[in-house]
């Protein structure tokens, strides 16, 4: 039997970084919203089990040790009745781009493992793999995340928009953002308060949901990479003036997207305007 899965990827449609705890992780608001994408991961049951388990990734290339790899061995933990599985992952994605590909593969790998050999990994254990893993690996299309992350609450529909995502040259370092906000706000600087970042995304929601155009979306990394990288400037005048009703920075950068009533105006925007712009590699729309 063979099994081949669509991976989902997120975006933040708001990202407010509240505040840093003692253990300098940092807490925050941010509401997640997920789209299964054109990264594939194929399973079948290797027949030969002396040789163990094996993935062979395609496509982008992946520094370090892969999620999914990862994933399964945390899996195999937890849970003894899982036989050597034989994986292909295929990559389209650049890694640093924000949107969680790399999470959303070992998310797909887990919600098929809870679905064929019922494993039910606790929320904490997921957690280890990644705060994305998390929400990627749950069933709801969109939610709530605060902590760092891993408290995670169903909002319900999202809203009814396609994405475009545009991935630049340059890539993005989650840990290196975190610090440079840290270093930007300085010891006085006074967050947002929970509730205030959590109202501020309820309205972006209702706006986009109601036809509305909300504009830039929050995002506390955005003016750090709009600064050092002008081009994000570029991205925006055109995510307005092709018609986009949202648009902003993927996580922590550095991918940026424009949310379109329909598939063929995403295209379009990508096609006439995007993908016209050097410094931008690689587009990609996603229903």
């Amino acid at each position: 039997m063979e099994i081949t899965l669509s991976c989902p990827v997120k975006l933040n449609l708001t990202l407010r970084v509240l505040s840093r705890r003692p253990d300098g992780y940092h807490e925050l608001y941010s509401l997640f919203w997920k789209k299964y994408s054109d990264e594939r991961l194929t399973i079948s049951q290797n027949c030969d089990e002396i040789m163990g388990d094996s993935l062979d990734v395609s496509g982008t290339e992946i520094d370090g040790e892969n999620l999914v790899t990862k994933a399964l061995a945390a899996a195999r933990r937890s849970f003894g009745g899982i036989p050597a599985l034989k994986m292909k992952l295929d990559k389209i994605f650049p890694a640093g781009s924000g949107i969680g590909a790399g999470s959303g593969n070992a998310a797909a790998l887990l919600s098929w493992l809870a679905d064929n050999y019922a494993l039910s990994l606790s929320a904490g254990e997921i957690g280890k793999l990644g705060a994305d893993v998390s929400f990627l690996a749950q069933k709801y299309e969109m939610a709530e995340a605060r902590g760092i992350g891993e408290i995670l609450e169903p909002v319900g529909a999202a809203p009814p928009l396609c994405w475009l995502l545009a991935f630049p040259s340059w890539s993005s370092n989650t840990k290196e953002a975190y610090s440079a906000l840290d270093e930007m706000r300085g010891r006085d600087y006074a967050p947002m308060t929970p509730m205030e970042a959590a109202n501020e995304a309820r309205n972006c929601v209702k706006t986009l949901a109601g036809g509305g155009r909300s504009g830039l979306l929050p995002n506390d990394f955005y003016p750090l990479l709009a600064e050092r990288h002008g081009e994000y400037k570029t991205a925006e005048k055109i995510a307005e003036e092709s018609g986009a009703a949202g648009w902003g920075l993927c996580g922590s950068g550095s991918a940026f997207f424009a949310l379109y009533a329909d598939i063929e105006a995403a295209e379009r925007a990508g096609s006439e305007r995007f993908a016209r712009e050097k410094w931008i590699i690689k587009t990609h729309y996603l229903e």
